[in-house]
C-alpha cells in the first residue's frame, strides 16, 4: 500500500517537473522554493487520492464560480439593452432576467461557501501552503501562459482583442475571476448560437484528478490551477 502512494506522489511530481525546466524565466529563490515544496510533497503523510480528490473538487468549485460570475454578467448586459428598448414585448421578458439574477446570486453564494469548506477541508501540507499562496494574488490565472494558452484553445477571449479576460466582470466576485467559461457574454455574442452540452464539452475538455495515470490535461490543470501559476 506504501508503495502505491509513492508511486501515485512520484507521479504526481514527475507531471510537475515542468515547473523546474523553466530555470531561466523564474527567480532562484522561486526554484528553490518549488523544489522544497516538491521534496515535503514526496515526505507528506496525507494519502495521494485525497490530494487528488481534493484537488479536483477545488477546480471543479473555481469553475462553477466563473461559470455563475460570467452567467450574471451576461443577464446583466441584458437587462440594460431591454431597458432600452422601447419594444413592449422585450420588456415582458424583464421580470424573468431579474429573478434568473437572483438565483445567481443565491447560487455564488453557495458555491463561495462550498469552496470555502474545500479549502479548509485540505490537510495542512505543501499542496495547501502553495495553493493559498498562489490565491493570495488576485491576478494569479493571468500569469499563467498555459492557461492562457488554454482559454484561446477553448475559443475564449484571451485569443481575442477584447482584453475581457483582464479585466473582472465583477469587482465583488473576486473568487469567479478568470478565464472564459462558456457563460462568457462575450463568447456568447460572437458564437450566436446556443451551446448545448457536446458545444460546453469542447469548451472544457475533460479532465479528472481522481483516474490515476492522469492525462496531459489533467496534468496541466493540476499544475496550473493547484500547483503554480508559471
Amino acid at each position: 500500500m506504501k508503495s502505491e502512494s509513492k508511486h501515485k506522489k512520484l507521479a504526481i511530481f514527475g507531471g510537475l517537473s515542468g515547473c523546474i525546466e523553466g530555470a531561466t524565466r523564474v527567480s532562484a529563490n522561486w526554484m528553490r522554493w518549488q523544489i522544497v515544496r516538491g521534496k515535503r510533497l514526496l515526505l507528506w503523510e496525507t494519502n495521494p487520492d485525497v490530494l487528488s480528490r481534493w484537488a479536483q473538487s477545488v477546480i471543479e468549485t473555481e469553475i462553477l464560480l466563473r461559470e455563475v460570475t460570467q452567467q450574471e454578467s451576461f443577464v446583466k448586459e441584458c437587462i440594460q439593452i431591454v431597458n432600452a428598448n422601447s419594444d413592449p414585448v422585450a420588456k415582458a421578458i424583464m421580470p424573468d432576467m431579474v429573478e434568473e439574477l437572483i438565483n445567481l446570486d443565491h447560487e455564488y453564494d453557495r458555491l463561495e461557501r462550498t469552496y470555502e469548506t474545500i479549502v479548509d477541508g485540505c490537510p495542512t501540507g505543501p499542496i495547501k501552503s502553495g495553493y493559498l499562496w498562489i490565491r493570495s494574488q488576485s491576478d494569479w490565472y493571468l500569469r499563467s501562459e498555459w492557461l492562457r494558452q488554454d482559454c484561446i484553445n477553448r475559443g475564449g477571449c484571451c485569443g481575442r482583442s477584447c482584453g475581457c479576460c483582464e479585466v473582472p466582470p465583477d469587482p465583488r466576485r473576486r473568487k469567479g475571476w478568470g478565464h472564459c467559461t462558456a457563460k462568457c457574454a462575450c463568447c456568447k455574442s460572437l458564437r450566436d448560437f446556443q451551446a448545448n452540452e457536446r458545444d460546453k464539452r469542447l469548451l472544457q475538455p475533460k479532465y479528472d484528478l481522481t483516474a490515476f495515470p492522469w492525462s496531459h490535461y489533467s496534468r496541466q490543470m493540476f499544475r496550473a490551477y493547484i500547483w503554480s501559476p508559471d
